[in-house]
């Protein structure tokens, strides 16, 4: 290479270096899209119905954590992503309470029909006589 041409290929050579070290790099997984999945099973679990505070409050989180992302506060978003996920398990786990309490309620009456049915009196201790 003579002279003029390394003076020419260095100056390319750092260019392009730097075009390529200021461009688009991905953002950090801030748990962002896992705290949506977490979201819609609570969803999925009627935590509409039965904790619908708390979902409310997953969705809150996750869409401050969307904003933060935005922003690239990447620190935030995943802080406000981790408070979306335990809202919403909490959410989950509420509904599935609500719903075993819901089952339970319908076997007690069931069972209160029965007895009746069948003339049995229900004693305060759970024993029934004839």
């Amino acid at each position: 290479m003579t002279p003029t041409a390394a003076k020419i290929h260095r100056p390319v050579v750092l260019f392009c270096l730097l075009v390529a070290a200021c461009g688009p790099t991905k953002p950090p997984n801030t748990g962002l899209d896992e705290a949506q999945r977490h979201v819609q099973a609570a969803r999925e679990a009627g935590a509409g119905t039965y904790a619908p505070l708390e979902l409310r409050g997953a969705e809150e989180r996750l869409s401050a954590g969307r904003a933060a992302a935005d922003k690239r506060d990447y620190e935030d978003a995943a802080l406000l992503a981790d408070e979306s996920i335990a809202n919403s398990d909490l959410a989950g786990a509420k509904s599935r309470l609500g719903r075993a309490r819901e089952k339970a309620e319908a076997r007690l009456r069931e069972n209160a029909q029965l007895r009746e049915e069948l003339g049995i009196e229900a004693e305060a201790g759970g024993s029934a006589q004839p």
